[in-house]
């Protein structure tokens, strides 16, 4: 029956990855407390009630252990710029370092997991998760979904990116060329550091963008993109923070990107994520005498 044996691989696995005991690897910290700690790293002007939402935790419970956070000194609370009645929630210094601890307490657990490991059951592995996840990811009417890329999408985040910069904005078919030479060059080099996501909204294409390694420091968000008809749904916004927590979990120091300077809606998402802006240049690409811009957003 596929409930026992749903049943059966939460046991195996909860006790391969050591969550049987109320303290998260022998840490001092529950798992929901590393939990919480997790999405404070991760996630810029976090207010109570989106961890709330989030986590599905009960107000009580959060309250409690906020408070209990501060009193250690692993958060502040400021007031909002936007609403005077919410509080900012941000890990301090001793904050970051108790997460950083944590994080690589638990990379080290995983690598010995799987260290005996050939390559390709490593590989295996990672897509047997990530077809869980998807199957068992909400399918309801409106519910946006994220997910890695898949054999064929390529090609047709290619095709999208030439459709939508051409119709929009006046691109010629160099600009195909430029995105169909970037993501060849990715799929052929591509390493565990680096990876493309999908968004799909009614089980449709919606979306894409990547993170994939500028330096060994450095990460690169590229090819942002969001089809015209689901622009007002949060997706662009979404796929902004899936890359940005990529990178963070793979220990780069920060991440770049490139755009123009009229794409307003790409702008304002870079900015609301915390990203800046470090550096201007003419170009004359794709048919076009464009203003490209160079956006930062430092990690740690």
């Amino acid at each position: 029956m596929i409930v026992n044996r749903i049943r059966a691989f939460n046991r195996f696995y909860t006790g391969k990855i050591g969550l049987l005991t109320n303290r998260f690897l022998k840490s001092e910290y529950s798992l929901v407390q590393a939990r919480l700690l997790y999405e404070l790293s991760h996630t810029s002007s976090l207010h109570a009630a989106d961890l709330t939402r989030n986590l599905g935790l009960s107000a009580d419970y959060l309250s409690k252990t906020l408070s209990r956070f501060e009193s250690q000194g692993l958060i502040n609370r400021t007031p909002s710029p936007k609403d005077s009645r919410k509080q900012v929630l941000t890990l301090t210094q001793a904050g970051r370092a108790a997460y950083t601890k944590l994080k690589e307490t638990s990379n080290t657990h995983i690598s010995s997991l799987i260290e005996t490991l050939t390559p390709e059951r490593k590989s295996d592995l990672v897509n047997a998760m990530n077809r869980i996840e998807e199957i068992l990811k909400p399918k309801e009417e409106g519910l946006v979904t994220i997910r890695s890329h898949r054999p064929g999408d390529i090609g047709y985040v290619i095709h999208r990116h030439g459709v939508i910069y051409a119709r929009e904005y006046g691109f010629n078919e160099a600009f195909d060329a430029y995105v169909a030479g970037g993501m060849a060059g990715f799929i052929e080099n591509k390493s565990s550091a680096e990876h493309l996501w999908i968004a799909e909204f009614q089980e449709r294409f919606a979306g894409s963008v990547a993170i994939v390694r500028h330096d060994a420091q450095t990460a690169q968000l590229r090819w942002l993109i969001v089809e015209p008809e689901v622009r007002q749904k949060g997706i662009g916004k979404q796929l902004v923070s899936q890359a940005v927590r990529f990178a963070g979990d793979n220990d780069y120091r920060s991440v770049i990107l490139w755009t123009i300077d009229f794409l307003d809606s790409a702008r304002s998402l870079y900015a609301d994520a915390g990203f800046q802006l470090v550096e201007t240049k003419a170009s004359q690409v794709w048919g076009q005498t464009l203003m490209e811009e160079c956006w930062r957003l430092n990690l740690r």
